[in-house]
């Protein structure tokens, strides 16, 4: 091959590396917005998660209080059946009565406050119970967190941790992309340096290094955009 042509394939080759490098740090660019749109879903995530978590702490103390007076209620109308015995006597009866109607008093009132949900109480409000029905903070914020994520309006199952690790590993991506975009510069180097030299043994060493090292920077650029 004579000098002149080596000369135009030397630069062929500079202008492929340059156009090389410059993909590859357009679409390092480019994975790099979905990266930050992972990382403002991860934070608005985890805002709603822990906003969430406030209204469950919130409605599970005021169902705790709501409860504690049930129970209080509960346990007037039990010193009245005690009272009350199992005397006949007028006295007796207004005293069963009046622990009838606290006992059902207190069963809707924590039906409507909604300590143990709307269907689970359903047979309590029309037979009031003897005994009072046992609360579980636990089951109560289980159950309320399902609700925030099948309600109509609620955005379903929130995984913050999964939008930060998706922006980590696209993170990675644009990394890689960028370290094999500056090994097909470096191969723009070796090009120049055969295209300035005098000497045909130095142009075809630096021309075969820069080929090999672009070959390196292009197939291992090649698999972090395709991975």
């Amino acid at each position: 091959m004579s000098r002149s042509r080596a000369r135009w394939a030397i630069a062929f080759l500079i202008g492929l590396a340059t156009v090389t490098a410059t993909g590859l740090g357009w679409r390092a660019a480019q994975i790099g917005s979905t990266a930050a749109f992972d990382d403002r879903q991860s934070i608005g995530e985890t805002l709603r998660v822990e906003r969430q978590n406030v209204e469950r702490t919130i409605t599970v103390a005021a169902d705790a209080r709501e409860y504690a007076r049930y129970r209080a209620d509960y346990a007037v109308a039990a010193a009245l059946d005690r009272q009350a015995g199992a005397s006949a006597s007028p006295a007796a009866r207004a005293a069963r009565d009046r622990a009838a109607a606290l006992r059902e008093g207190a069963t809707r009132r924590a039906a409507t406050a909604g300590v143990f949900g709307p269907f689970t109480i359903t047979d309590d409000l029309l037979t009031p119970r003897r005994v009072p029905r046992p609360f579980d903070a636990g089951a109560r914020a289980r159950a309320l967190a399902a609700e925030q994520t099948t309600s109509l309006d609620s955005p379903g199952v929130l995984d913050p941790d999964g939008w930060a690790r998706s922006a980590n590993d696209i993170r990675v991506r644009v990394n890689h992309l960028v370290r094999w975009a500056f090994v097909v510069l470096v191969a723009v180097l070796l090009y120049t340096l055969a295209e300035v030299s005098t000497r045909t043994r130095r142009v075809v060493a630096f021309a075969g290094a820069g080929l090999l090292v672009y070959l390196v920077g292009l197939i291992a650029g090649l698999s972090a955009v395709l991975s």
